[in-house]
């Protein structure tokens, strides 16, 4: 019953809500739900903290995964962050429960150390788990077309900081 499709010359929508109701089936969803993720905090290692990250991303209604990346690497603690950071827009979101995870290709650093011809041809993808204490896991970079998806992937270290999935 699942390849069933109400045709504009057939049974109405609402007709078609009927029968699925009638069989026990609940009708296909037209559209995916918006999902967000917002992330800020540290990743750890060893009590040390070694790389700061903030994301914020939407998936629309559609399937679109819009949002922003950023990256700053650490020396020990969240006071003394060393001066290379790197952006990208997110391309994915995947959220499940206290699960989510986002790929983002590597679009600029600071200071600039991608060529232009290199620009987004690597992608990271971020997992976080809430819990206590909350995980964390980076995988890549990669060549971005390597990137199918953005299921969770392993999370080994802790992360110190907010995430909020929606």
């Amino acid at each position: 019953m699942t390849g069933f499709r109400a045709r504009a010359t057939g049974i109405s929508a609402l007709a078609a809500a009927a029968v699925f109701a009638t069989l026990g089936v609940s009708a296909p969803a037209n559209a995916a739900e918006t999902k967000s993720l917002t992330i800020e905090g540290e990743l750890e290692i060893a009590d040390l903290d070694v790389l700061a990250i903030k994301a914020e991303g939407v998936t629309d209604d559609t399937g679109k995964s819009t949002g922003t990346y950023e990256a700053t690497l650490l020396a020990g603690d969240d006071d003394n962050p060393l001066p290379f950071t790197v952006r990208g827009p997110i391309t994915c979101i995947h959220t499940d429960g206290d699960t989510a995870s986002l790929v983002y290709p590597i679009s600029a650093t600071d200071p600039n150390l991608i060529p232009a011809p290199l620009k987004d041809a690597l992608a990271v993808q971020i997992t976080v788990r809430k819990g206590d204490p909350s995980k964390v896991g980076v995988n890549g970079p990669a060549p971005t077309d390597s990137f199918s998806g953005c299921k969770p992937a392993a999370t080994p270290f802790e992360f110190d900081g907010d995430i909020e999935i929606k």
